[in-house]
């Protein structure tokens, strides 16, 4: 009975409690208040500011961290941000509406003291209790049963009503059940979806006699033997010695003609390009001519959006009204340059929310006041919170005397060989590396000869064991292979697949979490819009639901984007890519031959999707 009357009265203080802790700090990260009605345990407040509130996602409002749930609100007049921790299941409205009390309350508490960063310790204990008291209130006398209302109670109904007034209209007939001019309207409606049916049914059966004719003759067809193509046997288990002979296609060696072809398709005239240069604006030429264009044209996508804007210098509030038409026609100009759909909403959000209530400097119009949050919203999505240079983490590798390993994953078709060949002659030639490439592609016919070829112009050993083996263990003897040979970086190739083929996402997992590799590189195409969510979340959340730890699960590292060259202003995928995983886009590969890889700088990105 004590025991049973203890978990009731933790129930009702639970209840009570609602929330456990509310935090208010300023945009540079000074803590100006806090509450606790519960120890927190870890720390959500620095992972929402670190994964969330770093990263422009502002516009989001709500997160999960360390089995937290987490709402919050921005408030742009004090550059202040309100933060509530709860756990379980509360209302949205309850949730903002105590925000909203806890904001105007705060910001009536220190109007007398100036800005929030001046600020070195508020009292605000007794205000944030009224604020609780009154959001619990509202909670309950919302939750009272009560009768539902009708349209026409409603606000909406009372102007639609006003309207029809106003307008000389009557008042919209309500349909009966039965009787009356409603009956007979309903009964005539029967009659003709009954003819409606019956006509449907009469050109069915006539539809189905013409098709029994014709099937006799197709029996007949079918009957009759026909050759089918032999399967070929990918994965039964062992495989035989003459299996692998039908399966090798590479017996007959290219001859040097061959290989000297190769060689110029890949490597055009041999002479090495700069590696370090940054991929530039692919919509636009030089300033030159960038500058002869302007005067014939309206001037790029930022021009067009604020045409729209009020034009006010100098101490202008930024509103909802303001910035509406220019964010949603910004949305919209996102996602025909390849962004997604949902990125771009929660792109826009976040912009909307950091801007209104904003005032405009003394010399400083509302346009541009808007284009450079744009800017920076983008730019600081964009730029990596980690530094992933490829050759530096090589070279320090092999000073430490172990061997450094990339793994190249990615759906099908995307480029994943070619560009893994670029990459082995980057290090090669800009770093002087002992590359090895490793073929774990044991599926698709003609892969191992598509590596041999590119070793061979490369002039960089291969490690394969041919098709059908298993790849986590063919990339665990390369590593071996190279540990013992002096080798100082493995490139593993793997099988393209589609991101909802478990089995086969399942392998790939087992290939990582075997080997530990130090990079997992996402092979995608920045042709791709939509689908470019779907494919690096789906691959991301795989390696981490399928890791062998875990309590330290491996996702992807960074991403390649491919044929970067054919896109012109529509880079939008690079920008899908880095909001959703939040991880660096490493190389995009910019053509077919080898020295066709290049490093992406995040602000000529932003100039070509802005324009």
């Amino acid at each position: 009975r004590r025991s049973f009357a203890s978990l009731q009265t933790s129930k009702r203080q639970t209840r009570k409690r609602m929330i456990d802790a509310f935090y208010i700090f300023t945009k540079g990260g000074l803590l100006l208040w806090s509450t606790q009605l519960v120890k927190v345990k870890g720390n959500p407040i620095d992972r929402l500011i670190k994964e969330v509130l770093l990263e422009e996602r502002v516009g989001e409002t709500f997160a999960t961290l360390d089995s937290y749930n987490l709402k919050w609100k921005l408030l742009n007049e004090m550059d202040l941000f309100f933060v509530v921790v709860y756990q379980g299941i509360l209302q949205m409205a309850y949730l903002e509406g105590l925000l909203s009390m806890a904001a105007k309350e705060f910001n009536h508490h220190i109007a007398n003291f100036g800005s929030g960063l001046t600020i070195k310790h508020v009292d605000f204990d007794q205000d944030f209790l009224r604020c609780r008291q009154k959001a619990d209130k509202e909670l309950k006398e919302s939750r009272r049963p009560g009768g539902m209302r009708s349209f026409a109670d409603t606000k909406k109904g009372a102007d639609v009503q006003k309207n029809r007034e106003e307008k000389g209209l009557p008042a919209p007939a309500k349909k009966g059940k039965s009787g009356g001019a409603d009956g007979d309207k309903d009964e005539d409606d029967e009659e003709d979806d009954a003819a409606k049916v019956a006509e449907a049914r009469a050109k069915l059966t006539k539809a189905k006699g013409k098709k029994d004719g014709n099937s006799k003759e197709k029996d007949a067809e079918a009957s009759k033997p026909k050759k089918g193509k032999e399967a070929r046997h990918w994965d039964g288990g062992k495989v035989s010695k003459s299996l692998m002979q039908e399966l090798d296609f590479s017996k007959n060696k290219p001859d040097e003609a061959d290989l000297a072809a190769k060689q110029a398709e890949f490597l055009g005239s041999g002479d090495d390009e700069d590696f370090d240069a940054e991929v530039e604006s692919l919509s636009s030429g030089s300033e030159a001519e960038e500058e002869k264009k302007d005067d014939g044209r309206v001037g790029g996508l930022f021009k067009s959006l604020t045409r729209g804007v009020k034009n006010i210098t100098g101490g202008a509030v930024l509103t909802e009204e303001d910035l509406e038409p220019i964010l949603k026609k910004f949305k919209t100009e996102l996602m025909t340059r390849n962004v997604a759909a949902e990125v771009a909403d929660k792109l826009s959000e976040s912009v909307r929310r950091s801007l209104v209530g904003k005032t405009t400097g003394r010399f400083t119009s509302m346009a541009s006041t808007v284009k450079q949050a744009l800017k920076e919203s983008m730019e600081t999505l964009l730029t990596p919170k980690k530094s992933i240079d490829v050759l530096r983490a090589a070279l320090a590798a092999k000073n430490a005397g172990r061997v450094y390993t990339i793994v190249f994953l990615g759906v099908n078709g995307v480029g994943k060989s070619t560009n893994l060949a670029k990459v082995a002659y980057y290090l090669k030639h800009k770093g002087g590396l002992d590359v090895l490439i490793c073929a774990c592609d044991t599926f698709r016919a003609g892969a191992v000869e598509q590596l041999k070829t590119h070793s061979r112009c490369l002039d960089v050993p291969l490690f394969e064991r041919g098709y059908g083996k298993d790849p986590a263990e063919i990339a665990k003897n390369a590593i071996a292979h190279a540990k013992s040979n002096g080798h100082d970086v493995v490139l593993v190739d793997t099988a393209g697949r589609m991101q909802d083929n478990e089995p086969l996402m399942r392998a790939l997992a087992k290939l990582v979490a075997i080997n530990s590799p130090d990079l997992v590189l996402f092979v995608g195409e920045a042709l791709v819009g939509n689908d470019a969510i779907d494919q690096v979340t789906k691959f991301n959340r795989s390696l981490v639901d399928l890791s062998a730890d875990p309590r330290n699960p491996r996702g992807i590292d960074g991403m390649l984007l491919t044929k970067y060259d054919t896109v012109d202003d529509k880079v939008g995928a690079a920008l899908s890519m880095v909001y959703v995983t939040g991880q660096p886009v490493v190389f995009v590969g910019t053509g077919q031959k080898y020295t066709h890889l290049r490093k992406m700088q995040a602000k000529e990105v932003v100039k070509t999707l802005l324009g």
